[in-house]
């Protein structure tokens, strides 16, 4: 037996030590740090609920699909109740989605475009208002996504291997998808029309009927235990109600309540930042270059079906919506990446692509770099410090009268002291301070501006964070 080749060895030892690097850090980006930040608004709601789900009790949160939520609730059973139990099992499903992305685009387009969509996936900045992760908080997107990750790889080895066994992964896998969370449903064409990329009618028909059958055999059995039709019902009517009502969102400093169409690209630069988003579009762009082209309009059917959702059919905009076609950008810049280190063109076109795909890989970086600084920043914040202020100032009883702050920001720290109104608390007796933040979405009432106009001399100043705590001195006898 020969030995093997100096070049291809050197090459294999590299693949293996710049992986193991970027796993690393992706499981650095999931787990450190990660039960220092305050809570996201969702994640109380979804960890209760997944806790009542394992539990047989599914009475809560019928608006969004149960899958997701039975997984939070198992994370609970095994590590223990609360929000840290839910992010680990968030994080597990982000390295397992990276590892899916680089094990299925490595047969494609070699291993350093399918290391750089795993990292970009694990590694960037995917930041709402919480914090500059999505996914490193216990809600139903990042799950979705995985599933979502995971259908779309079995779908193309599918396509590429003819193999049946991998149709019905596929279909499981996007019934987990929908399950968990509905928006990926919009994402069945890309999946059913596959075999279309290589004119194959047969297999788009049968294929196409054996998937809805399989899909929906489990989209029913992962309901049924909610009971299908009633929660069906429920979360087309709760939905429905939502989409008529809009909902508040800040975009560029102006609340809206049903946002412009341009809303969610906005909040995509917004979340992502601009720079890691300009690395993944450009590799987006350049993934067009590449041929055969299958793979690439794959992917991008992808990010274009769900755009058409959400930017042309949905009313609604949130921060975190952006994040169910992230990881798409994410395959198409490796893919682009694959394009520009391949050794085609002329030499003018390889200086060219070789400073391209270095503009890639710095920006990749850096963001990278700053997303883990900030998680290493993470601690409790503003509304979390208020109770163990008081404590510390021995104001442990009497209630805190809350300005410019959303429920979900300060019910779950204030032990149930928080009050909205003076009249509630005994006409202001009872309150011992008060607890503000500047915000154009809820600005402050003239109930609080009142009440600390009328005890200006009285008031202690504290600030925490993006929150100004006033207490109330204590009265001379």
């Amino acid at each position: 037996m020969s030995a093997p080749q100096p070049s291809r060895f050197r090459a294999r030892t590299a693949e293996i030590v710049l992986v193991a690097l970027v796993f690393a850090w992706g499981l650095v980006q999931a787990f450190a740090n990660l039960g220092a930040a305050n809570l996201n608004a969702d994640e109380p709601i979804y960890l209760s609920a997944g806790w009542a789900y394992v539990h047989g009790d599914f009475s809560s949160n019928r608006e969004h699909p149960p899958t997701a939520k039975y997984l939070l609730g198992l994370a609970q059973l095994l590590l223990g109740e609360g929000e840290l139990a839910g992010r680990v099992a968030v994080g597990v499903v982000v390295i397992l989605g990276g590892a899916i992305l680089y094990l299925w685009l490595r047969t494609e387009i070699a291993w350093p475009g399918a290391l750089f969509a795993a990292g970009s996936w694990m590694i960037l900045p995917h930041g709402v208002s919480s914090g500059v992760r999505l996914d490193r908080f216990a809600v139903l997107e990042p799950i979705m996504v995985f599933f979502s990750i995971a259908a779309f790889a079995a779908a193309w080895m599918w396509f590429r291997k003819r193999s049946w066994f991998w149709l019905v992964v596929s279909a499981v896998a996007m019934a987990l998808s929908v399950t968990s969370k509905v928006s990926t449903a919009i994402l069945l064409p890309a999946l059913l029309l596959l075999p279309l990329l290589a004119k194959r009618v047969k297999d788009t028909l049968i294929g196409g009927a054996v998937f809805l059958v399989v899909f929906a055999v489990a989209c029913v059995a992962l309901y049924a235990p909610m009971g299908i039709r009633s929660a069906l019902t429920y979360m087309l009517e709760m939905q429905s109600d939502h989409a008529a009502a809009g909902h508040s969102v800040v975009i560029a400093g102006v609340v809206y309540q049903h946002p412009p169409w341009w809303a969610n690209l906005v909040l995509t630069v917004d979340g992502m930042g601009v720079v890691a988003t300009l690395v993944l579009v450009l590799g987006a762009v350049t993934a067009f270059w590449r041929r055969p082209v299958g793979l690439t309009v794959y992917l991008a059917g992808g990010v274009a079906l769900l755009l058409f959702f959400y930017v042309v059919v949905s009313s609604i905009a949130l921060t975190h919506y952006y994040y169910s076609w992230v990881w798409f950008l994410c395959a198409l810049a490796g893919v682009g990446l694959s394009v520009l280190l391949s050794r085609t063109g002329s030499r003018r076109v390889q200086v060219v692509k070789a400073a391209v795909a270095a503009i890639m890989l710095i920006g990749a970086v850096a963001a990278g770099v700053w997303t883990t600084v900030a998680i290493s920043h993470e601690r409790p914040s503003g509304v979390a410090l208020v109770i163990p202020e008081l404590e510390r100032l021995d104001a442990t009883e009497g209630s805190i009268f809350v300005g410019g702050l959303a429920q979900w920001e300060y019910i779950p720290y204030f032990d149930g002291r928080h009050t909205t109104t003076a009249t509630d608390a005994g006409a202001g007796s009872d309150i011992v301070a008060v607890a503000v933040k500047d915000s154009v979405r809820f600005p402050l009432s003239d109930e609080v501006q009142a009440f600390l106009a009328e005890h200006e001399g009285s008031l202690r100043e504290i600030t925490l964070d993006d929150v100004r705590l006033y207490v109330l001195e204590p009265r001379s006898p």
